[in-house]
């Protein structure tokens, strides 16, 4: 006659179920990698916003260098290295990071016909630097100058990128823009 008593196999199964001692290490295993990233993405979060402060706040240093300056004849390259030199965490590889388009702003009985169209920035994975307008325009024109800096991510990887503007290279876009009118002499 077979005996009722659970097998010895059954009974370690049982007990080996029964034990607690892992179960901080199932919790850590499951929690950990989305704490990290939520943390990386407000890492993330929080260094664009620190970058697009200081780009923009470049931006408008330099834009007022050239609305008040006496010297009407500023190139591109000018322009670009005044608003470089204004920004201290992008300084690395500003100037070829970087595209600059300004164009005159036409009125017309009061509408004012602001350009339109996705900015133009710098693809590196096609290694293309877009070919943009730049007009410092003349006394009382009203100018809009629209920038864009590429900069790569500090985590790539991280679920933020789905929301944002990058190029075919995983770079992410930068864009700021700023109007201003040319100071009469």
């Amino acid at each position: 006659m077979m005996s009722c008593k659970p097998s010895l196999f059954l009974r370690s199964l049982r007990r080996l179920m029964g034990r607690e001692d892992g179960n901080a290490t199932i919790e850590f295993a499951i929690l950990f990698p989305a704490f990290m990233l939520v943390f990386m993405s407000i890492f993330e979060i929080g260094m664009l916003m620190t970058r697009y402060m200081m780009f923009d706040r470049a931006l408008d240093v330099a834009v007022r260098e050239v609305r008040i300056s006496s010297n009407r004849a500023f190139t591109q390259d000018q322009v670009k290295q005044l608003l470089c030199s204004q920004t201290v965490i992008l300084r690395n590889h500003c100037l070829d990071d970087l595209t600059l388009e300004m164009v005159r702003v036409d009125e017309d009985d009061q509408n004012w016909d602001f350009p339109t169209g996705a900015t133009p920035c710098r693809n590196h994975a096609d290694n293309v630097i877009p070919a943009t307008a730049f007009d410092t325009g003349e006394a009382n024109d009203v100018m809009f100058l629209r920038a864009c800096m590429s900069i790569v991510p500090f985590f790539p990887t991280a679920a933020l990128g789905e929301y944002l503007t990058r190029d075919s290279h995983g770079r992410l876009n930068m864009i700021a823009m700023s109007a201003f009118s040319v100071e009469p002499e």
